[in-house]
């Protein structure tokens, strides 16, 4: 009983009751119409038939004596037409064409005494009668009342094959319309079951169910598409999390085994003060790597979560750029690495002051980083076509094609040794490229292996 109860509730049944329910009223509203026009087209061709039955009578009267009455020609008439002469002053029958000619009310037939032809429509021998009445009168004198007659049988009798055809018709088509309906509805409704199907189906642990549903312009294929690019999404979007979170593991694995084994060696005997103060710097120098690494990963998260707010406010990002390079120089002469800044031009955008900055010195560290002693790095500023360009040049080692398309994601480096030597954590250009997003700009990046790098990052220009 529950079962056919949910059934009943399913989307396919109550369209189909829906489209039946509708089809139903519009077939009995048609059917309603076509018989009320039928019985009335009937009914008005028998009355003008009726009328010019006693047209055609009225013509050939004869009166004798002032009588009216029939003659021959009103044989021609059809058989079952029956005519009837009744004096007009006390409605008694003259004469008729049959022995029982149907009764005729009597104030039918003073009111055509008084002149005025009618219908009326009477019961005689268990059958039904339409008659006319008209009055009947030469040179202005009234003389007697002509009654013409005919059974209404052949209208009921073509009404009642109508109502008989109508009662047969109308539930056949209602039920080859559930039929249909419950058809067409299952076969529109197909997809939807895929996608439920697919929901499922889909876990945590896997997301790579697709419906793949051929491409429809219509509203559920546009749903199933719609389902597979949000599956596909969720699908990036838990990989990029799961990969996120195995790179954080492992980083941070890292320094805590220092720390614990750098702390186990320090309590494994007795040292001197100086051994005890080298272990402490150097406790001292992974716990600030472990707390930098922490800070770039609650940046991201916050990033992510969308909770990290930017400040807005006109800057002139040659300056930026300017102080935020020149602020590296001891790091680039201890490094003996040049370092060159051209941006004289005024160019201002609209940003995070302390972002941009970060920015800046993120691609610039990094410049510097993977650049050999005797090395250049040059950093400028220039408008292009409406927006502000800041590039970032270097002669360095260079990166190789395979690992372009991979260098802005988090936790990975071309150089894995020689990063962790310089202490990087594989997330400063993925916080680059959040940065730049942010602003409504982009990063790319060309490189040729042992030529150099060249980071270009685009941003709105404000005039």
């Amino acid at each position: 009983m529950r079962s056919a109860w949910a059934f009943a509730q399913t989307i396919r049944v109550r369209l189909t009751l829906w489209y039946v329910g509708l089809l139903a009223i519009i077939l009995v509203a048609f059917s309603a119409f076509l018989y009320v026009n039928l019985d009335q087209g009937l009914r008005e061709a028998q009355d003008r038939a009726l009328l010019s039955q006693a047209t055609q009578v009225l013509a050939v009267l004869n009166a004798q004596r002032g009588v009216p009455r029939l003659t021959d020609p009103t044989t021609q008439l059809p058989a079952d037409s029956v005519l009837a002469l009744y004096s007009a002053s006390r409605g008694t029958l003259l004469e008729s064409n049959t022995r029982q000619p149907p009764a005729v009310p009597v104030g039918v037939l003073r009111g055509a005494a008084a002149g005025t032809r009618s219908f009326a429509t009477v019961d005689a021998a268990g059958k039904g009668w339409r008659v006319l009445v008209s009055p009947v009168g030469r040179t202005g004198q009234l003389r007697g009342v002509l009654v013409v007659a005919r059974p209404e049988a052949a209208v009921t009798s073509a009404l009642d094959e109508l109502e008989d055809l109508l009662l047969l018709a109308v539930p056949g088509t209602l039920l080859l319309a559930v039929a249909g309906g419950f058809f067409l509805a299952s076969r529109a409704l197909g997809p939807i079951d895929r996608i439920t199907r697919a929901a499922e189906e889909v876990g945590g642990h896997d997301l790579s169910w697709r419906i793949d549903l051929p491409p429809t312009n219509d509203e559920v294929g546009r749903l199933a598409a719609t389902f597979d690019r949000m599956l596909h999404r969720l699908n990036e979007a838990f990989r990029r999390e799961r990969q996120f979170t195995a790179d954080a593991s492992h980083e941070l694995r890292t320094p805590l085994a220092m720390l614990t084994s750098q702390a186990d060696v320090a309590l494994e005997r007795p040292r001197k003060a100086g051994e005890y103060r080298e272990a402490l710097t150097n406790i001292r120098q992974d716990a600030t790597r472990m707390g930098h690494l922490l800070s770039e990963l609650l940046v991201l998260a916050r990033a992510d979560a969308g909770h990290e707010q930017l400040t807005r406010e006109l800057l002139p990002l040659h300056e930026l750029v300017s102080d935020a390079a020149g602020a590296m120089l001891p790091l680039a002469e201890s490094r003996q690495v040049g370092l060159e800044v051209a941006a004289a031009d005024p160019l201002f955008v609209e940003g995070d002051q302390t972002r941009l900055t970060q920015l800046v010195v993120n691609l610039v560290d990094n410049a510097l980083k993977y650049t050999a002693p005797g090395g250049r790095v040059h950093v400028c500023v220039k408008r292009q076509a409406g927006w502000a360009v800041a590039q970032i040049a270097d002669t360095g080692v260079g990166i190789a094609p395979e690992h372009l398309p991979h260098v802005f994601e988090r936790f990975y480096r071309v150089d894995r040794s020689r990063s962790r030597q310089d202490g990087g954590e594989g997330l400063g250009l993925a916080i680059s490229l959040w940065i730049a997003q942010a602003h409504g700009g982009t990063i790319q990046v060309q490189s040729t292996p042992h030529l150099g790098s060249t980071f270009t990052v685009t941003l709105p220009a404000k005039t």
